[in-house]
């Protein structure tokens, strides 16, 4: 039982990270004003529709599922 209550914890250490991607403002953050994106960050419109920090140089290309 000990094993079984080991994987899980494991589980939901590697899940929460992922669970907070989108909040802090990095590149390819979900945005709606330039505010929304950290320091150097602008909020654009991509080629998907999407609206996402970037640099808005057209240098930024995020991997979106």
């Amino acid at each position: 039982m000990v094993k079984r209550i080991g994987a899980w914890g494991l589980l939901l250490a590697l899940a929460l990270p992922l669970g907070s991607c989108g909040s802090s403002g990095a590149e390819c953050d979900r945005c709606s004003s330039d505010g929304d994106c950290g320091s150097g960050l602008v909020c654009s419109t991509f080629d998907d529709g999407s609206r996402r920090c970037g640099t808005g140089t057209g240098e930024t290309g995020c991997r979106v599922r």
